[in-house]
């Protein structure tokens, strides 16, 4: 079992059996900032990543913002880059929507766009300790992915990495994107393919994938080698990018 599985189980115990989505989601996170601060100080492997080294760190005033930052810009911007197969430049002069974005805006790793992050669970970010305040340059949006507070055509480009199979109702989420994505848009979806957990209710498939997304002229199934980041899956789990920008 990896540790990132390990991690949700120990979450789930401690929460007890009758725990709903939403708080084990914030209890996961919460412990994902321990986690974040140990590795920091050098103390544990994290995700198979050693602690930065010391020209690494980001350094704030905050340690565990600091540890929190250093995270982001180490791990999770080169995992959107990998995982949505991407240069930096891709949305260049475009504004763009992070479906699902949790609590590290990593899209930042997309240079010289309008960057929208959308998520439901922004206030228990907040609650449990990210730094979402440095990030002025980034528009959090509060909100379910099913009922975007989004007008309609906004955006040049949509994209969501290992988050759509979070979603309580994955085809009324492809709505809302073809609602707020503009005719002709782009659109780079990487989906987590697995059995149902808590809160990750969604059993997604090509098949259910292009029913839902169909819509979308020239997406295709994006093949991928294997990355620095599998070590996420279990037996039988798959990592698939979906893009109507690869041909």
């Amino acid at each position: 079992m990896s540790l990132l599985h390990r991690i949700k189980a120990g979450v789930k115990r401690r929460l007890g059996p009758g725990a709903g989505k939403q708080e084990t989601e914030t209890a996961f996170w919460f412990q994902a900032i321990q986690n974040q601060m140990a590795w920091y100080r050098g103390e544990r492997v994290l995700h198979t990543f050693k602690p930065p080294a010391e020209g690494q760190k980001v350094r704030k005033r905050s340690a565990k913002d600091s540890a929190v930052l250093t995270w982001m810009e180490t791990h999770q911007k080169p995992k959107y880059l990998e995982f949505l197969s991407l240069p930096p430049d891709s949305f260049r002069g475009e504004k763009v929507l992070d479906v699902g974005a949790g609590p590290m805006p990593s899209a930042t790793a997309f240079e010289g766009c309008e960057l929208y992050c959308l998520d439901a669970l922004y206030h228990k970010y907040l609650e449990a300790g990210f730094p979402l305040h440095y990030f002025d340059n980034v528009r959090f949006v509060h909100g379910h992915a099913e009922d975007m507070p989004i007008e309609d055509s906004m955006f040049d480009a949509v994209i969501s990495v290992n988050a759509i199979d979070h979603m309580d109702d994955f085809r009324k989420t492809a709505t809302e994107i073809r609602r707020v994505l503009k005719d002709g848009g782009k659109l780079a979806i990487h989906a987590h393919y697995h059995k149902a957990t808590t809160t990750e209710p969604i059993e997604i498939d090509d098949d259910l994938f292009m029913e839902a997304f169909g819509w979308c002229k020239g997406l295709r199934k994006v093949p991928q080698p294997a990355g620095r980041f599998d070590f996420f899956l279990k037996p039988g789990e798959s990592f698939n990018l979906w893009s109507n920008m690869h041909r």
